[in-house]
């Protein structure tokens, strides 16, 4: 994964995901990303290495796909 596409799952995906539900916010997902993006933003730093974000990302990407797959299931089958 490249850092613009964790940029984007960080800033955009994830932070819509956990803030879907407004004006409540799911906790977890928020507590997930907010680790990602101090360690994304410890990387652009020089302080962490990219690699370490992987176990980040893996988990809010699954999350985010999962959401829209939920999404699109429950879109289908409101007829």
């Amino acid at each position: 994964m490249t850092p613009k596409a964790v940029e984007y799952l960080l800033t955009q995906d994830a932070r819509l995901l956990a803030r879907r539900d407004a004006p409540a916010i799911d906790r977890e997902i928020e507590c997930d990303r907010q680790a990602a993006l101090d360690l994304y933003f410890a990387w652009q730093d020089g302080m962490a290495q990219f690699q370490e974000l992987m176990p980040f990302v893996v988990i809010l990407e699954r999350k985010v796909a999962l959401n829209r797959a939920l999404i699109k299931w429950l879109r289908k089958n409101e007829d």
